[in-house]
């Protein structure tokens, strides 16, 4: 079996760990795999790890950019082209385009319906805003949809979104959770005390310190802007606290200009991509995401599954993961006023959130990366063998 898995993205998040996870899974079933996105320095990293993973990559220039009528249909024929060069090299058995956003690579799966490969489409994120598609367009993908594709979403809150914007039944729309590799008692440091201070040695605070730790890229979507309006008051509550950015993003140095002009930079750690997240879960006292919208958060996933007590937001599919004070604090998305009195809340009764941060972890087996892994290869093995007429 021949796989080949597209994407659009230039530098790494979910969407591209996630086609990382499949890719490898697929490998080591004995498939042929083949990689496909933009050649960026953003996604160098990315590029190796499919390397190392004995998955053949392929620079494919389909970025989106953002063009806007007869140049966005021009960009879009051109992706088309690049796409549907690469198939015909390549004569996979099924491919899965990997979408970070909604109305990603229509080129790419307009090559595949023309073609008429067997294709899985995975949306990732949608929006809350409605993405404007024109009557054209949504012909366009009607039509992409009868050409051996099925497509995929990875929460029930994606599924209606999508239902709703492509104008199509939801039961048309496959929805397969992800999942996460659920750690083992190997996973986990046996002195935990030790780990705390070590941590704490290594950022350069004060082993008293409480930290609170947020990851995930820097860019608007995450709610940076309203953890920052919590910031100054929950110092005023204790001026130890530290806050601990794991992630990367086009927002970073804006965000650097925002806590130094506030004068709380020194209470706050950006630490950039970060490859030991595990040792920074045990390590911290709160885990804080206080995203706008997601697809089906692994950050999140990640956080419940070491135990760490959780303050989010109940943006798209989040109340799918957690049951507000049962596994976690959800607070209105955007709101940085609740935000700030649910990490206020969250500080201020430990036990109570121990007790739902133990409670998440039993919920997250339900979310693990071999059930994730299962269904998506179950489903590209079932359109490979499909018969083209």
């Amino acid at each position: 079996m021949k796989l080949l898995i597209i994407g659009s993205a230039t530098d790494c998040g979910g969407a591209e760990a996630y086609a990382l996870t499949i890719a490898t899974s697929a490998t080591q079933a004995g498939w042929e795999t083949h990689a496909a996105f933009p050649q960026a320095e953003a996604n160098a990293a990315m590029r190796q790890a499919f390397a190392d993973h004995q998955v053949f990559y392929h620079p494919l220039d389909i970025a989106e950019t953002r063009s806007r009528g007869v140049q966005a249909i021009g960009d879009t024929c051109l992706r088309f082209v690049r796409t549907r060069s690469l198939l015909r090299s390549l004569q996979p058995d099924v491919v899965l385009v990997n979408l970070p956003w909604a109305d990603h690579c229509l080129g790419s799966l307009l090559a595949c319906g023309q073609l008429r490969l067997p294709t899985a489409a995975m949306f990732h994120l949608i929006p809350p805003e409605k993405i404007p598609l024109s009557r054209s367009r949504l012909r366009v993908y009607r039509w992409i949809r009868t050409r051996q594709q099925q497509w995929l979403t990875n929460s029930e809150a994606n599924r209606s979104l999508l239902a709703d914007l492509f104008q199509m039944p939801a039961s048309a729309l496959l929805c397969i959770y992800n999942g996460i590799k659920l750690p083992s008692p190997e996973d986990y440091t046996p002195d935990q005390a030790a780990l705390r201070q070590a941590v704490r040695h290594e950022l350069g605070v004060p082993v008293s310190s409480r930290l609170l730790l947020t990851v995930g890229r820097l860019v608007p979507q995450k709610g940076y802007d309203d953890l920052l309006a919590a910031i100054p008051p929950l110092l005023e509550d204790d001026p130890d606290l530290r806050f601990v950015w794991a992630g990367e993003g086009k927002e970073r140095q804006a965000l650097r200009d925002r806590l130094r002009d506030m004068a709380i930079d020194r209470n706050v750690l950006m630490l950039g991509h970060r490859s030991d997240l595990p040792r920074l879960l045990q390590a911290s006292d709160l885990f804080v995401f206080p995203t706008r919208f997601e697809g089906h958060p692994f950050a999140l996933l990640e956080a419940m599954a070491y135990g760490l007590p959780i303050v989010t937001t109940n943006a798209s599919s989040i109340p799918e993961l957690i049951e507000h004070q049962t596994h976690g604090l959800l607070c209105p998305s955007g709101d940085s006023n609740a935000l700030l009195h649910s990490i206020r809340w969250a500080l201020q009764h430990p036990e109570q959130m121990q007790l739902m941060a133990h409670q998440a972890q039993q919920r997250v087996q339900t979310f693990s990366q071999e059930h994730m892994l299962e269904k998506t290869l179950s489903v590209l093995e079932n359109l490979a063998v499909l018969t083209v007429p």
